[in-house]
């Protein structure tokens, strides 16, 4: 006989959200004790707001990046010592997972990409070792430094997410959320972006 176990919710722990365009206020309630509502939390080092602020998120994670860019940045950015391949290595392998996590989940707008781009290039400027005023291209340090653009990586591991999603079986809630569509009328107002676009839209290929 399969034992039962019930499950035991603190009212005091327990936060709400609500994931809408404009604000609703959620009535929940444990034992009589209300769950408090939230606007915005951290789930696996993501921000995520009730609102879906893809931009608000973005900047958390770009901090995140530059912080740890500036704790290397005396250490192992300005080392004289070190070969710019070798700081490009641990550029790739420390910084930028941090400036990218879960970015292939996500629809980018222009302003998420020009903030993905100015924080990877304020971190190879310090690489290489030039500044603004020096007045060289961005291409011309990527290309030095061998790095390709942090959007074109991004929408790289987009559509290696979009492989691995079409493999999954029908029953996976990914492959759902990848293929079903709303059934209802969308609100007044410019659409927000969707996630598909941002690997199938030409334009996105020169952006």
């Amino acid at each position: 006989m399969a034992e039962k176990f019930n499950m035991m919710i603190s009212a005091e722990k327990t936060e709400s959200m609500v994931i809408s365009k404009e604000p609703i206020r959620c009535k929940l309630a444990v034992h009589d004790k209300p769950i408090r509502q939230t606007l915005h939390c951290k789930y696996l080092g993501v921000e995520i707001s009730s609102h879906m602020n893809v931009y608000q998120e973005v900047r958390a994670q770009a901090n995140k990046a530059s912080r740890i860019s500036g704790c290397l940045r005396d250490m192992i950015w300005r080392n004289e010592h070190m070969t710019a391949e070798s700081k490009v290595r641990i550029y790739k392998t420390v910084v930028r997972p941090i400036l990218t996590y879960a970015a292939e989940t996500r629809a980018e707008t222009a302003t998420t990409k020009s903030l993905l781009r100015s924080t990877e290039m304020r971190i190879l400027r310090t690489i290489e070792g030039v500044t603004l005023r020096d007045q060289i291209r961005s291409s011309v340090i990527r290309d030095e430094l061998k790095v390709q653009d942090v959007v074109r990586f991004v929408r790289s591991r987009r559509r290696n997410w979009r492989d691995h999603v079409d493999r999954m079986g029908t029953d996976r809630l990914a492959k759902w959320a990848k293929n079903e569509r709303p059934n209802t009328r969308r609100p007044p107002g410019r659409p927000p972006k969707r996630w598909h676009v941002s690997w199938t839209s030409t334009s996105q290929e020169a952006g």
